[in-house]
């Protein structure tokens, strides 16, 4: 194939994906005195996470309703922190209010990205792989479960809280 044909193929798909985020399920420990045993959260990041990154994470809850004013994630299917990633069936997110970042994505509908007023805001694929264990004031285990594909960064959404 010609270098030209690479370039212009690959130009095809550049205005639809600029930016993407991956999406983490977390567990983090207190290890304090009267530590708890773990409760989950989920995080954003635009790669694979240093640790100090990790630590330093906006963490959103895990909630049964994520609608309105409430931010974090809802999680519907296999959403357990062993779970496979393919299990999950629904996954809403609302990151923030103002800006609006509020997006479901679908399993029974290709993993689109609908934001509330219907319309598609990216893609997204079941990426698990990527796990991490880090200790600082106590320990935060992840693992990867989904990547979007969209216009919206990790540092953008994240920047809004």
């Amino acid at each position: 194939m010609k270098p030209s044909m690479v370039i212009a193929s690959f130009m095809a798909f550049a205005p639809v994906c600029k930016a993407n985020f991956d999406v983490y399920l977390n567990r983090l420990y207190n290890l304090g005195p009267g530590g708890s045993e773990g409760h989950q959260a989920w995080t954003i990041f635009d790669s694979d996470p240093s640790c100090q990154q990790v630590n330093n994470a906006i963490t959103y809850g895990h909630y049964g309703d994520v609608s309105g004013r409430q931010t974090g994630v809802r999680c519907v299917g296999d959403c357990a922190m062993e779970g496979r990633a393919d299990g999950i069936q629904v996954l809403e997110m609302h990151f923030s209010n103002n800006p609006l970042y509020h997006w479901t994505i679908y399993k029974d509908r290709g993993y689109k990205m609908y934001g509330l007023d219907g319309k598609v805001y990216g893609e997204c694929i079941v990426f698990p792989g990527n796990n991490y264990r880090c200790d600082a004031l106590g320990i935060t285990t992840g693992r990867r479960k989904i990547r979007c594909l969209t216009n919206f960064t990790a540092r953008q959404i994240n920047a809004a809280n």
